[in-house]
């Protein structure tokens, strides 16, 4: 009788997970709330999109100064690490402004263009919202609400929402990481299906390849995408593995797949940069570049008279965490723009809760081992991401938190999983709702503080 009721527990649980899987539509409740926060953010980024002057975003003249090349010359630009002035981004792979040019052509080819721009990347960013949905859904099925609160977060976050409404190559580099992250995790979970015997044939290819297609489409946005290829070896290693052990045969199918597929996409590209610059992904010419653009840390120890490198080190921290929150600008030649240090004190302990919590739900919610496989992925990737970060804020003070954003959407279900997890379970969904709630009113409060700055640094 144990044996039965184990059985008939075991295949409710299966079933209740297979209805909540990424492809199962959401709650009727779970439906409005999302269509409401994507109304919200098209409303909010709007305003962003119109507000902020132009050329204010992060590196936005140089990255209109690449589509304006692509317009005049028809030709791919060629970075000169000697003098690069305006053109310091023609180093960037090709794909988002390739994306942007139909829309500047069509719009008048000048600065009117601009604006028509921004809101493209407005709805490129869009969706990011419903893939940060959709990865919610898929690391914690049995936590809808906690998907929700994810989009939400990613939504009206203030400097995602700078990203998303500025001219630049990061709002697609962040889509297209997520959609890799998505399908890593789905990946995962039908290996895991077969087994334990769920479903009678092994995930073929397929998702792989689509995998592969991702990644080479993100190395052909931003190189960083580079790092999702490990992830991907790493996926396929633990896909691979079956009730007889590791089957060899499928991890070299999968890697090579996905490996293969990105390739033929970006390669191309890899190869032009080796005959121009002798590095594959330019990024030696760029480093010589910037040299003279950016602060070394030396320098900047210098100019700002920090005494040591552990001081310099927790000024990194320091900006890179208030980044996360908000960080606007430039406002002035190389200045930007703070909220009120209390503003940053309230979001961290937030996000200390946040933390905590998700560690409590690590322990506590039992988690199925392939949930734990598909979190190990996202934290992989973002550990990669940060050792690129501490490496570059090694030669250069970069302190910006959105080059860690392309973990964003996986960090922001992990965080509502996490408040999920400190609160009892009758307050949680107001709990969440509080914190998108205080999100999108510091977002108002960015564009404030983007557009008629009081707090520059100097």
């Amino acid at each position: 009788m144990g044996t039965r009721s184990r059985r008939k527990r075991k295949s409710v649980a299966a079933k209740r997970e297979a209805e909540a899987a990424p492809g199962a539509p959401p709650s009727q409740a779970g439906r409005r709330a999302l269509r409401a926060i994507v109304i919200a953010y098209l409303f909010v980024g709007y305003y962003y999109a119109t507000e902020i002057p132009l050329g204010r975003g992060p590196d936005e003249t140089a990255h209109v100064r690449y589509i304006e090349f692509l317009a005049a010359e028809h030709r791919l630009p060629v970075f000169d690490p000697a003098n690069p002035g305006a053109n310091y981004e023609f180093h960037q792979p090709p794909l988002y402004y390739a994306v942007a040019l139909p829309v500047y052509l069509l719009a008048g080819s000048d600065q009117s263009a601009q604006q028509p721009i921004r809101f493209l990347t407005l709805l490129l960013s869009l969706a990011l919202i419903y893939l940060t949905f959709a990865l919610g859904r898929a690391l914690a099925p049995d936590r809808p609400w906690a998907a929700v609160a994810a989009a939400g977060v990613v939504a009206f976050l203030p400097m995602q929402l700078g990203i998303a409404t500025t001219i630049g190559n990061d709002a697609l580099s962040e889509v297209l990481s997520a959609a890799v992250l998505l399908l890593l995790v789905v990946h995962v979970r039908a290996a895991a299906r077969h087994r334990e015997g769920e479903v009678a044939q092994a995930p073929g290819p397929g998702a792989m390849v689509a995998i592969g297609v991702f990644i080479g489409l993100g190395m052909l946005t931003k190189s960083i995408a580079l790092l999702l290829l490990p992830v991907a070896w790493l996926a396929a290693l633990l896909a691979a593995r079956g009730p007889g052990g590791l089957s060899w045969r499928r991890l070299a199918r999968d890697a090579g797949a996905a490996t293969a597929v990105a390739l033929v996409i970006c390669g191309w590209w890899l190869v032009r940069n080796q005959m121009l610059y002798g590095d594959p992904l330019a990024q030696k010419a760029f480093l010589q570049a910037f040299t003279g653009l950016r602060p070394t840390p030396e320098s900047f120890m210098a100019k700002y008279q920090v005494p040591s490198v552990a001081s310099y080190v927790g000024q990194v921290m320091i900006v890179t965490a208030a980044g996360f929150t908000g960080l606007f600008g430039p406002v002035h030649g190389n200045q930007f723009a703070f909220f009120p240090g209390w503003v940053y004190l309230l979001t961290g302990l937030i996000a200390a809760a946040g933390a905590v919590g998700f560690a409590r739900h690590w322990e506590r919610s039992q988690l199925t081992r392939w949930q734990k496989q598909a979190w190990g992925l996202c934290g992989a990737f973002a550990v990669l991401l940060l050792a690129s970060f501490i490496r570059f804020n090694c030669s250069f003070f970069q302190a910006q938190a959105r080059y860690l954003f392309p973990v964003l959407p996986a960090g922001a279900a992990a965080f509502c999983l996490g408040l999920q997890a400190v609160f009892p379970e009758r307050v949680r969904p107001h709990v969440l709702a509080a914190a998108v709630g205080l999100l999108a009113v510091l977002a108002f409060a960015g564009l404030h503080a983007w557009i008629a700055p009081q707090f520059p640094i100097p």
